[in-house]
């Protein structure tokens, strides 16, 4: 009778310590799934809500250069911040050469913004591009995609003004 007191002590003893090893080991990874779709989740349901729209495109000539402007729109349900801005990417192409760029001061393989207001671009709210310095010809088609860092992006085709 002791024998089998101690057989049933030393088995419960070892289904808790078992029991306890299996919840360590694997309740970690349950809740680290759980956290990677909530990050998920977050990312599309950011993405969804993210939207612009390019609304006018312009090429001023400054003389030996030319300036690429262009007019961008936000159309979605939320604010875009200013750091998010300046993290985007800017795609030209002009002719048969593409470049891209990103954010400076506006001239030497970089753009610029006008037109956030403390520090992000509001719902409803246009905002400026800027590309400075650029060797535009009459005829050369230009092409500009402007890409946030949470990959929307928008792109437009359209010439010089002569």
């Amino acid at each position: 009778m002791a024998s089998e007191a101690i057989s049933s002590s030393i088995m419960i003893i070892g289904a808790v310590l078992g029991a306890a090893v299996l919840i360590t080991a694997i309740l970690p990874a349950i809740f680290s799934a759980g956290d990677t779709f909530g990050t998920v989740s977050s990312s599309a349901e950011q993405k969804l809500k993210t939207d612009f729209r390019i609304v006018n495109t312009f090429v001023r000539d400054d003389g030996a250069t030319d300036t690429v402007r262009v007019w961008m729109k936000n159309v979605g349900s939320t604010q875009i911040s200013i750091y998010d801005l300046r993290k985007s990417d800017v795609f030209l192409g002009i002719g048969t050469g593409y470049e891209r760029y990103g954010w400076g001061d506006g001239t030497g393989g970089t753009f610029d913004f006008s037109g956030d207001s403390g520090g992000y671009w509001q719902i409803g709210e246009t905002l400026e591009v800027f590309i400075e310095g650029l060797l535009i010809g009459d005829t050369d088609q230009i092409s500009y995609t402007f890409t946030l860092p949470n990959s929307i992006r928008r792109s437009v085709t359209f010439s010089k003004n002569v």
